[in-house]
């Protein structure tokens, strides 16, 4: 989750109010891959329950319902959630509810896996943990998920990072959370997670790269001054590199996976 710079300290639960329907058709998907990837990894039984801790528009849940999976999309958005909900209304297996990923409203042990997508550097960690081994059945299984977009790997990635370090004040600060290692160790409990990337690369007409821009919360929404400036030099950025009315973005989709480790699972060597 995201929000506009002059507001930096906006509440994450509601960092995309308002950016819900630019960010369902604006945000690149998740490689499937990685549904059958972690069903392996992690010894997934065959329709296992997922849930999926800030669930937004319900691109993370796409791939593990597909892939035959039960999904619980938790979301504190309102606008977020019923994006997702009308998303996946056509897909058996998926429900979501009201709730965040301290709180998630759900029952004890009713989970096989747990799996935050582009969000977990939003959650109070501690608390994430505690809830997370709450509604966990042993083992206690997780998934971290994010899109790392490579930002030298083209004219057009080198320019779109300067637009974005341009416009977006909160852009450097968001951007060193993601993939913090840190942080994933301690959700883990230590250095016993698994980390794999899968690559993939999403094309983008004019109407789709504005989506995305629009998507996030550290860049001007169109009712700030910097919004027209800031589309001005994206039109000219797109103009110049596009080829076929359309550009490329790449990216790392990067997954940390494991056990979360307790006391008693870490001293007996699980």
């Amino acid at each position: 989750m995201d929000s506009s710079p002059d507001t930096p300290g906006l509440d994450s639960t509601a960092r995309f109010s308002g950016r819900a329907q630019a960010y369902a058709s604006g945000r690149p998907g998740y490689p499937p891959q990685i549904a059958a990837h972690l069903a392996r990894e992690l010894d997934l039984p065959p329709g296992a329950v997922i849930v999926d801790l800030g669930s937004g528009t319900g691109l993370s849940s796409l791939i593990f319902l597909q892939a035959g999976f039960q999904v619980i999309g938790v979301e504190p958005n309102a606008q977020m959630r019923a994006q997702g909900e009308r998303a996946l209304a056509g897909l058996a297996g998926f429900r979501s509810v009201d709730g965040n990923a301290q709180a998630t409203t759900l029952d004890d042990a009713c989970a096989d896996c747990v799996i935050a997508a582009q969000a977990f550097h939003w959650f109070d960690l501690g608390a994430t943990r505690t809830e997370a081994l709450r509604i966990l059945r042993g083992p206690p299984r997780a998934a971290l998920i994010w899109n790392v977009r490579r930002t030298d790997e083209s004219d057009f990635s080198r320019g779109y990072e300067q637009l974005l370090l341009q416009y977006g004040t909160e852009y450097p600060q968001i951007r060193e959370r993601h993939t913090d290692e840190d942080s994933i160790g301690a959700f883990f409990g230590g250095s016993l997670f698994h980390r794999s990337e899968f690559e993939h690369v999403t094309e983008l007409d004019f109407e789709l790269l504005t989506a995305r821009v629009s998507s996030a919360s550290y860049l001007p929404a169109p009712d700030h001054s910097a919004y027209a400036p800031m589309m001005s030099a994206l039109r000219q950025l797109f103009d110049s590199m596009q080829r076929g009315g359309r550009v490329q973005m790449q990216y790392d989709a990067r997954v940390y996976f494991g056990l979360i480790q307790t006391p008693r699972t870490a001293d007996s060597g699980h």
